[in-house]
C-alpha cells in the first residue's frame, strides 16, 4: 500500500514520520537557521517466514534557510539492508544510511522540498528509523511508531462495516496530504501473478508494483458495473472501505475515479473509442445513464469518508482546440457535446462534499504550444466558469494521463539552448514546441489558469505512471554533440521514435511513485493509467472483444504514419485489445522503471 501523507498508521505496514528541528549554524559571521520536518513512508511486504522487502518514500522539507546541498542520514534499527534508491546518491555503512542530493535537486528553497526513495531488505522485522539529521542537525519530533509485521491485504467483504469516523472534514485543500491511496486489487492480483510468474529479482520488482494505488477507469455505460471485468464501481468504493477500516479509522482512504465517457470522444482520433454518440441521444445518454448513476454512488453517505478524486474527462477539451476541420470535432464543437458532459459531470462531482473533481489539460505535447494553450485556457475559463459554482466547482487539474511525457527533462533543461546556432525547440524531436516536460507545463498551466480567474488554491496532477525513461538507454550526461538534433535525441528522457507516438510505447518505464505534494502547486504524482493495462490491439486481427474499441493503426508496430516527419510508431507487439492487462508490456515498465522498483 502506498502511503500519499504524513501521519503515523497502525494496523498497515507503511508508517510516516513528520519531525522539525530548529538550530543556528555559524560560518565566520553569518548565521543560517537550519530547520528540517521529514516524512518517511514505508511500503512492506512478505516473501517468506520472517523476511522480505519493502521500499521507502522520504520526504524532505527545509523550513529553515535556503540549501544549497543537502545529506540526509538515518539509521536503521533492525539490521535491514539497503538495495537501491532514486534522486539521491545513497550509500549504508552499518546501520546508518547516507543520501546525497543529486546535482538537479540539491537547492531548496525555505518552506520547499524534495522527495527521495529506496529500496530495502528486512529479515525479523522493518521497524522505522528512529531519527534523521539534514547536513548534521537531528529533526526532533515525534516519534514513529513500529511497523507492524505485514499481512496479507484483507479481502473486502459485499457489505462492509459502516463508515469510519476518522476524517472530520469533508473536504481538505490536497486530498492526498494525509490519506492512503486505494489498492485496487482487480490490478495489484493480475500484477502479483505476472510477477510470480517470472520469478528471480525481476519477479519480485513485478510483484513490488502491486502495493502501490491506481485508479479505477469509468469509460463505458457498462463499466459502472464492471471495471475491466472485475469489481463494479460500487465494489471498489465497498473495497477502499475496507482498506480504510483496517487502518484503524487514523487516515481516509484516497480513491482515483477516472471518467471517460463523452458522446464522440477523441474526436480527433483516427478511430472511434467509445459508446455514446451526438447524433444518437448521447449527451442525454452520457448525463442520465453515466454521470448520474456514478454520482449517486460516488455521494452514498457511507463513502463520506473516503476522498474521492475524480479525474474528468482525459484528452477531450484540448481536442476542441487543435482537431481543426475534423468532421468530428466540429460536430462536438458545434452541437455543445463536451462543454455541457463536462459542465454536467462538474456540476454533479463538486456537490458531494468528499468529492475532489480535476479536470484534464492534456499534456505538454500539444498544450505546450502557445497557439493551442492560450485558447485552451479561454476555453478551461469558460467551460468551468459555466458551472453553478464557477471556477470553484474544479480542485485542480490533471496532466499526462495514460501518456509518456517525463515530469522533468533533466539533461534539456533550457529550450531556448543553441546548438550549431538553432535552439533546441526547433528541434526534430521537440517540433517547435519549447515545453519540453511536464513539470514546466503544469507550472506554466497552473500560472495562465489562476490569471484567468481559478483560485490560487488549485493544484496539479501529473500522471507519472509510465513517463520513467530507464533502462540502459537513459542518458546519464548531456551530449557533447554540436548536431541539433543528435544533441537532442542524446540528451532527451523519453525515448520515443517521435514524440505523438502514444500507444503502447516500446522501452517506457513506469515513473514516480505515487506522492503528496511533491513540488509547490502540485498535488500529487499518481498512477492514474494502471501500468500494464494494454492502449489496444496491435493487430486488426484480434479486434473482436469489444465493438466500441475498435484497432487504431497507432497500435500496429509496423504501421508508418504518411506525415512529414513522422516515423514509425514505436507501438510495442502482440499487446491485446484495449484495457486487457498486457504482461509482457508491463514486465518492460518495470525492467526500464526509473527510479527502479
Amino acid at each position: 500500500m502506498e502511503l500519499w501523507g504524513r501521519r503515523t498508521l497502525a494496523g498497515i505496514a507503511g508508517t510516516a514520520l513528520a519531525a522539525a528541528a530548529l538550530v543556528t549554524a555559524h560560518t565566520g559571521a553569518a548565521q543560517a537557521a537550519i530547520a528540517c520536518d521529514v516524512t518517511y513512508t514505508a511500503n512492506t511486504w512478505t516473501e517468506s517466514p520472517g523476511r522480505g522487502g519493502f521500499g521507502a518514500n522520504i520526504t524532505i522539507k527545509n523550513l529553515g534557510s535556503p540549501l544549497t546541498g543537502w545529506t540526509l542520514r538515518f539509521s536503521f534499527t533492525a539490521g535491514q539492508t539497503l538495495s537501491n534508491g532514486w534522486q539521491a546518491v545513497w550509500s549504508q555503512s552499518g546501520a546508518q544510511v547516507t543520501a546525497v542530493n543529486e546535482s538537479y535537486n540539491g537547492n531548496v528553497a525555505t518552506g520547499g522540498t524534495v522527495g527521495i526513495g529506496f529500496n530495502g531488505r528486512w529479515t525479523g522485522g522493518n521497524p522505522n528509523p528512529a531519527s534523521f539529521s539534514v547536513n548534521g542537525v537531528t529533526c526532533v519530533g515525534a516519534s514513529p511508531s513500529p511497523s507492524p509485521s505485514p499481512s496479507p491485504s484483507p479481502s473486502p467483504s459485499p457489505s462492509p462495516s459502516p463508515s469510519p469516523s476518522g476524517s472530520t472534514d469533508l473536504h481538505v485543500a490536497n486530498p492526498f496530504v494525509g490519506a492512503r491511496g486505494y489498492i485496487n486489487r482487480d490490478w495489484a492480483d493480475k500484477v502479483s501473478a505476472a510477477g510470480t510468474a517470472q520469478g528471480g529479482d525481476l519477479g519480485e520488482q513485478m510483484r513490488r508494483a502491486a502495493s502501490f494505488p491506481t485508479a479505477v477507469w469509468l469509460d463505458s455505460l457498462a463499466s459502472i458495473a464492471s471495471v475491466r471485468g472485475g469489481k463494479s464501481l460500487r465494489q471498489h468504493m465497498d473495497a477502499a472501505l475496507v482498506q480504510s477500516l483496517s487502518q484503524n479509522n487514523m487516515d481516509p482512504v484516497v480513491v482515483t475515479v477516472v471518467l471517460s465517457d463523452l458522446p464522440d470522444k477523441d474526436c480527433a482520433g483516427d478511430v472511434y473509442q467509445g459508446d455514446l454518440f451526438v447524433t444518437s441521444g448521447g449527451l442525454n445518454a452520457y448525463r442520465t445513464q453515466f454521470v448520474d448513476p456514478i454520482a449517486a454512488i460516488l455521494g452514498d453517505p457511507k463513502y463520506a469518508s473516503l476522498r474521492i478524486v475524480t479525474v474528468v474527462e482525459p484528452n477531450t477539451l484540448m481536442e476542441l482546440v487543435f482537431g481543426g476541420s475534423n468532421p468530428r470535432c466540429v460536430e462536438a464543437n458545434q452541437s455543445g457535446v463536451y462543454v455541457q458532459g463536462i459542465q454536467y459531470a462538474l456540476n454533479k462531482l463538486h456537490a458531494i462534499p468528499n468529492v475532489y473533481p480535476y479536470l484534464d489539460i492534456a499534456r505538454s505535447i500539444s498544450g505546450g504550444y502557445d497557439t493551442n494553450a492560450v485558447p485552451f485556457v479561454t476555453l478551461v475559463g469558460n467551460v468551468v466558469g459555466g458551472t453553478a459554482a464557477g471556477k470553484n466547482s474544479v480542485d485542480g487539474f490533471v496532466s499526462n494521463v495514460s501518456e509518456y511525457v517525463p515530469v522533468e527533462e533533466i539533461f534539456l533543461p533550457n529550450p531556448n539552448l543553441l546548438v550549431g546556432g538553432t535552439p533546441l525547440w526547433q528541434s526534430r524531436f521537440f517540433d517547435f514546441n519549447k515545453t519540453f516536460d511536464e513539470l514546466d507545463y503544469v507550472t506554466n498551466m497552473r500560472a495562465a489558469l489562476i490569471a484567468n480567474g481559478f483560485p490560487s488554491s488549485v493544484g496539479m496532477l501529473i500522471d507519472t505512471s509510465r513517463n520513467g525513461w530507464g533502462g540502459p538507454s537513459r542518458p546519464i550526461i548531456v551530449s557533447s554533440s554540436n548536431d541539433l538534433n543528435t544533441y537532442v535525441d542524446q540528451s532527451r528522457l523519453d525515448k520515443r521514435l517521435n514524440r505523438g507516438n502514444w500507444c503502447n510505447q516500446e522501452n517506457a518505464g513506469i515513473g514516480a511513485r505515487p506522492q503528496a505534494a511533491p513540488s509547490p502547486g502540485i498535488d500529487a504524482y499518481a498512477w492514474v493509467k494502471p501500468p500494464g493495462e494494454s492502449d489496444g490491439v496491435s493487430n486488426a486481427a484480434g479486434d473482436r472483444d469489444d465493438p466500441n474499441m475498435h484497432f487504431n493503426h497507432w497500435c500496429d508496430p509496423d504501421f508508418t504514419p504518411a506525415t512529414g516527419a513522422l516515423r514509425h510508431t514505436g507501438a510495442a507487439a502482440g499487446a491485446p485489445p484495449y484495457g486487457q492487462f498486457f504482461t509482457t508490456y508491463f514486465r518492460t515498465l518495470v525492467q526500464n522503471a526509473s527510479p527502479a522498483l
